[in-house]
């Protein structure tokens, strides 16, 4: 998974202030209880060394209201400058937490984006479609409406010929229309990258539409079974069965990633798990997906310097590369910072996938014969040939 609103933060230099907050307003308690929740995480900043002036200014943006109802987190990364990042989440976090130190802690967007999706929904009929794009935060981005050039769209009764010419005219408007959605989604897919088209509505319309959808939009294509397009259509259902789609999707997703992990570390190619491998792997902007079995109590810990790639198990190997300086932080904030600076992606993986040394691997986006390894080549003939270069996706 990779998340654009975090790679701005990339060109920020640390130290960082970062904060992952419940902001949610259930009820008249809620702003109250945002206010303490803050102040809290205020004063376990200030006993860090974090700079007053910029707890102020996180202070100030952490309690402003989102403008959106139910349960939400804020994540909010400030450097000596000010704020670099402000997000609103479309979950609360697991934790209230705070961190001062030379990486931002931005897992908690990630966390919050696990079964997230982005998607477009496209509710459809005879004579066209209201379509949404959401993104991987679960916002609406654009919304488009599409409104059929063919307007013989009703049938009528009886044998009479010009009664059949009639109907004629009435299919093949739908099918002409349905023709004309199908482009303006391959359009938005091109230019949003859903992971996901939804189809809900009128059944005919929907089966033309399917018909003439080629490429992107056909993979990407699930027909719902509720909802449709008009104010009567109730949208109780059609919620619940888009929230079970999104869910089914990320975790197929992760499933295909781990099934290509086992793949790649049996041939001993572009795969690796572990502290120390993924640790070499991401000092040499191999990784082109790090997998993550999240663990907010882990005690694993990495040393950073201030530079790009300047990561290591121990100090004296961070400094032994080049570094000035180095600081102990969370092994899982150290190695995330480290793969957005060479857009990676980040994958939190489910508890019952596949366990992984550290609880850390990672899909390369290339092996050489200096790549570490832990198992032996699952077939005669696989692994890493001597000076051979294998290319991971």
């Amino acid at each position: 998974m990779q998340i654009p609103a975090l790679q701005q933060l990339t060109t920020h230099v640390g130290p960082f202030v970062s904060v992952s907050m419940d902001v949610s307003r259930n009820d008249e308690r809620a702003v109250s209880e945002v206010q303490v929740r803050w102040q809290d995480l205020e004063r376990k900043l200030t006993s860090a060394g974090a700079p007053a002036e910029v707890l102020s200014r996180i202070g100030e943006v952490v309690v402003e209201p989102t403008g959106e109802p139910g349960h939400q987190g804020r994540l909010v990364i400030a450097d000596r400058d000010g704020i670099a990042l402000n997000l609103v989440l479309p979950a609360r976090p697991t934790r209230n937490e705070a961190f001062y130190g030379p990486a931002p802690h931005v897992l908690p967007a990630f966390r919050a984006l696990a079964e997230t999706v982005p998607y477009l929904l496209a509710s459809i009929d005879r004579t066209g479609a209201d379509i949404t794009v959401v993104d991987a935060l679960g916002a609406s981005v654009d919304t488009v409406e599409v409104q059929g050039s063919h307007d013989v769209v009703h049938k009528v009764a009886g044998g009479q010929m010009s009664g059949r010419r009639i109907q004629a005219r009435a299919e093949d408007s739908w099918e002409r229309n349905a023709a004309e959605v199908a482009r303006e989604l391959e359009e938005l897919i091109s230019r949003h990258h859903p992971a996901v088209v939804l189809l809900d509505g009128d059944a005919v319309a929907v089966s033309h539409l399917l018909d003439a959808a080629s490429g992107r939009l056909k993979e990407l294509a699930v027909r719902l079974k509720y909802g449709g397009r008009g104010s009567g259509a109730s949208t109780k259902s059609r919620d619940a069965e888009i929230a079970g789609v999104l869910v089914g999707q990320r975790r197929s997703a992760n499933a295909a990633l781990m099934d290509r992990f086992g793949t790649e570390e049996g041939r001993q190619e572009a795969a690796v798990q572990g502290l120390e491998s993924v640790v070499d792997a991401a000092r040499r902007a191999q990784i082109g997906e790090l997998l993550l079995h999240d663990d907010p109590s882990s005690t694993h810990t990495l040393w950073l310097g201030p530079g790009a790639g300047e990561l290591g198990t121990t100090e004296e190997e961070v400094r032994s590369i080049g570094a000035a300086d180095a600081v102990k932080v969370r092994a899982d904030t150290a190695l995330v910072w480290t793969v957005l600076s060479t857009d990676a992606g980040v994958t939190l993986l489910d508890p019952d996938d596949r366990a992984l040394s550290d609880g850390i691997g990672a899909l390369l986006r290339w092996s050489d014969r200096s790549t570490p390894h832990d198992a032996i080549p699952s077939m005669p003939g696989h692994g890493a040939v001597q000076g051979a270069h294998h290319r991971g996706g």
